[in-house]
């Protein structure tokens, strides 16, 4: 699983992560420092426990950036804080005992850096992480067994020591795997998003492009035979062509527009627009006849897919149902659904799926309706019902 980086500039993050560094050291350091200098250890064992002291601090300042080398690290520092002789002096008296360096509250870095390697790192470093902690659970109980400045004997204080490891080891790691988690499901609903975002627009396009392309070769080739004959028809339909092309390349813009990330102010087709899309495909030589009573009030959304059902399905009429074919459009309201009916009778003229067929299906089930389409006794029908 990749892991996603946070939002915001890195350097933020960065800031967020020696704050916090910076806090731990300020707060825990002295108490381990002061307890070092002061426990009456050999000099060797005195140097090495102060560097894993600080190696621990200083791997929570990288632990964002660097979160496996920097558990790493202080895994390695842990094992020093373990591995140590028993630390006297001052505060071996105040608490009753002497104590492994374990007990120090520097220690309580190394749950920030199992948290930092299972948040941001990727798999099976996690898990590994989470290994080494519950081990070093195991070695951290067996190494305070003998210390008893607490007051508790026996298998109370190995009940104590266990529970205490093992719950904050598995918290870090299980808090480290939620935020994980939590950004690779926030990316994948962003590409998810994205893909619908990448289809919507596709079938835009798709519908526009095939219908003004159908208008404008149906014109072209009725200009290519009237020109001789009925040569003032030419500039009719050389008009038609022109328009059509010019209110493509609107929609066009204003699609490309929003890849780009910019906004549009053109307002989207829907049922008001019915009437001139059916006068147009009658101009381009189709006959067409519009049945249209008064839906009422109609979610935008529903208008453009029952324009954008219209529209492809009178364009597939274009290129399929053959020469004379004639088409019916029929919008309805039907209780609390439009129903949108498109049917010609192109008889016997076969119609293999395509982009715009998936195309209606997916605009349609994206406002909640259903859309039929297939072979009629006369020729081929779409039928549309959407919610209103």
């Amino acid at each position: 699983m990749t892991v996603a980086a946070a939002p915001g500039p890195r350097w933020l993050g960065d800031v967020g992560q020696a704050a916090l560094a910076g806090v731990l050291a300020l707060v825990l350091l002295p108490v381990g420092w002061t307890s070092v200098v002061d426990g009456e250890v050999a000099e060797a064992w005195q140097i090495a426990l102060v560097a894993a002291l600080a190696v621990l601090h200083a791997a929570v300042a990288s632990a964002r950036r660097w979160p496996l080398a920097s558990y790493a690290a202080g895994a390695l520092a842990e094992l020093v804080l373990v591995a140590a002789p028993d630390l006297g002096g001052p505060t071996a008296v105040a608490a009753g005992s002497e104590y492994g360096p374990v007990l120090l509250p520097s220690s309580l870095c190394f749950f920030v850096l199992l948290y930092a390697v299972s948040a941001r790192d990727r798999r099976p470093w996690p898990g590994v992480a989470l290994g080494i902690g519950l081990v070093g659970c195991l070695v951290t109980v067996v190494r305070l067994s003998g210390f008893e400045g607490i007051g508790l004997l026996g298998w109370t204080w190995w009940l104590l020591v266990a529970t205490a490891t093992v719950a904050a080891t598995v918290a870090a790691w299980a808090l480290g795997r939620f935020r994980a988690t939590r950004a690779a499901w926030i990316d994948q609903l962003a590409d998810r998003a994205a893909a619908e975002e990448r289809q919507r627009i596709a079938r835009e396009m798709h519908d526009v492009v095939a219908h003004s392309l159908a208008v404008v070769v149906s014109h072209a080739e009725a200009g290519r035979m009237v020109v001789g004959q009925q040569p003032e028809r030419a500039s009719g339909i050389l008009d038609t062509i022109a328009t059509t092309g010019r209110e493509a390349l609107v929609e066009m813009r204003g699609l490309l527009g929003v890849l780009g990330g910019e906004s549009t102010t053109e307002p989207q087709p829907g049922l008001a627009d019915v009437h001139d899309l059916v006068e147009r495909m009658r101009e381009a030589g189709l006959t067409v006849r519009l049945e249209m009573g008064e839906p009422g009030q109609v979610a935008p959304a529903v208008g453009l897919t029952a324009y954008r059902v219209v529209q492809e399905a009178l364009t597939n009429v274009t290129r399929h149902a053959g020469t004379g074919a004639v088409a019916t459009v029929s919008l309805t309201r039907t209780g609390r659904h439009l129903e949108v009916d498109v049917s010609d009778d192109g008889a016997g003229i076969q119609r293999p799926p395509g982009r715009g067929l998936s195309g209606m299906r997916e605009r349609v089930a994206a406002v909640g309706g259903t859309l039929e389409a297939g072979p009629s006794d006369e020729g081929w029908r779409v039928r549309a019902m959407m919610p209103l």
